[in-house]
C-alpha cells in the first residue's frame, strides 16, 4: 500500500456483504447525522469577520442602533440572531460518504465499524477521484479541522476556500442590514424576520456547502475524507416528480447520473429518523477499485471468506489485494 493512496471505508459486516454484491457505496443525507454542526462549522468564525468588516465601514448610527446599546452589541444581536437563523435551516440536501486514511484505528472500529466486529474497505483513492470529476459530479476531499489554539486569531488557519466563503458571506450579512436599514426596514431586522438579499441567500448556501469539509479538531484522529454529491438538492424547490416515475416505480434519471445512480434517490427508516440516500455505483471498477481490507479485531470473519466472496462476485484480480486482521487489541 506505501505506493497507493487509499482511503478507508469502516462498515458492518453486512454492509460489506452488501457494498461487495451491489458495487455500490452509499451517500446518506448528512444532515441526518448525531453531529448537529454538520454544514454549520464555519459559521463559528462568522462573527469576527463581520465585526471586522463593519469596523472598516462602520454604518450604524443612534437611529438604528437597539436601545440601550452601541453599535458593536447591536451588530452582534443582529449576528446571533442570523445565526439562530441558519442553525433552524435543514432544507439543503448534502449527500455524503465517508473514508479514514487510516484503515486500522481502534476508535474508527468502535464507532463506525459494528464496534470492532466490522470490516475496514480499502479504496483507491485514484479510481474514487476518475469517477468523481467526470461531469463534476462529486467532489472528493480531505476533511479540515481548523486549529483552535488561538481563539483570538482563529479565522487565520483557515485555508483560502474557507476564508474567501467566509468573507463573502459576511460581507453579504452586511449589505442585508443596510439594505434594510435604507429600506426604514427596521423591525424585520430586530424580530429576525427580513428577507436576505439575493447574494447573501447565495453566499450562504455556498458557505453550508464548504462547512461540508470542516469538522471539531475533536475529532483530528479519524483523519476525514468526504465523498460528495454537487447535484444542488433541495427538499421544497427540487422538482422530485420529475425524479420518479410511480406509475412503473422506477427513478426518472438520465446520462452519467443515471449510470451512477441507478437506483436513484431512496429512503431508509432507523428508530426515529426517515433518512434520504443514493447508493454510488462503482460498476465497471471492481479489477481496481478496492486495494486493502481490514477485519475488524473482534470480527470472526476470515481471509479465505473474504477471497470466496470476491471471486465469487465478479471481482477480478482479486488475490490482488490485501486483506489481513486488524493489528488492534479489542475484544
Amino acid at each position: 500500500m506505501a505506493n497507493q493512496q487509499v482511503l478507508y471505508h469502516y462498515c458492518s459486516v453486512e454492509t460489506f456483504l452488501s457494498i461487495i454484491r451491489n458495487r455500490t457505496l452509499r451517500m446518506s443525507d448528512i444532515g441526518k447525522s448525531n453531529d448537529y454542526m454538520e454544514t454549520k462549522w464555519l459559521l463559528e468564525y462568522f462573527e469576527d469577520e463581520v465585526l471586522r468588516q463593519y469596523n472598516e465601514e462602520p454604518f450604524l448610527n443612534s437611529d438604528s442602533v437597539i436601545y440601550g446599546l452601541n453599535d458593536i452589541d447591536t451588530l452582534k444581536f443582529f449576528i446571533k440572531n442570523e445565526k439562530q437563523k441558519i442553525f433552524k435551516r435543514n432544507d439543503e440536501l448534502f449527500y455524503v460518504t465517508c473514508f479514514s486514511k487510516n484503515g486500522d484505528k481502534l476508535s474508527q472500529w468502535r464507532g463506525y465499524a459494528d464496534d470492532g466486529n466490522g470490516i475496514s474497505i480499502g479504496f483507491s483513492t485514484e479510481v474514487l477521484k476518475d469517477i468523481a470529476i467526470k461531469e463534476e459530479l462529486l467532489t472528493l476531499r480531505k476533511v479540515i479541522y481548523p486549529c483552535n489554539k488561538d481563539p483570538e486569531q482563529k479565522i487565520i488557519y483557515l485555508d483560502d476556500r474557507a476564508l474567501e466563503g467566509i468573507k463573502n458571506y459576511a460581507r453579504s450579512f452586511l449589505e442585508s442590514i443596510y439594505y434594510a436599514l435604507s429600506t426604514g426596514d427596521t423591525n424585520s431586522i430586530y424580530f429576525n424576520e427580513y428577507a436576505m438579499n439575493y447574494f447573501h441567500s447565495l453566499s450562504t448556501s455556498i458557505l453550508i456547502r464548504e462547512s461540508l469539509f470542516f469538522k471539531n479538531p475533536a475529532f483530528e484522529e479519524e483523519e476525514e475524507w468526504r465523498l460528495v454529491l454537487h447535484e444542488e438538492l433541495d427538499k421544497y424547490s427540487t422538482e422530485w416528480e420529475n425524479w420518479y416515475c410511480s406509475s412503473e416505480e422506477k427513478p426518472l434519471l438520465s446520462g452519467y447520473f443515471s449510470e451512477r445512480f441507478p437506483n436513484g434517490l431512496q429512503f431508509r427508516s432507523t428508530r426515529n429518523k426517515i433518512i434520504s440516500f443514493f447508493d454510488l455505483s462503482f460498476k465497471g471498477y471492481e479489477k481496481e477499485i478496492i486495494k486493502h481490507i481490514y477485519i475488524g479485531p473482534k470480527s470472526e470473519v476470515e481471509e479465505n471468506d473474504i477471497y470466496q466472496l470476491l471471486r465469487y462476485y465478479g471481482y477480478q484480480e482479486f488475490d490482488q489485494i490485501k486483506i489481513e486482521k486488524s493489528k488492534s487489541t479489542y475484544r
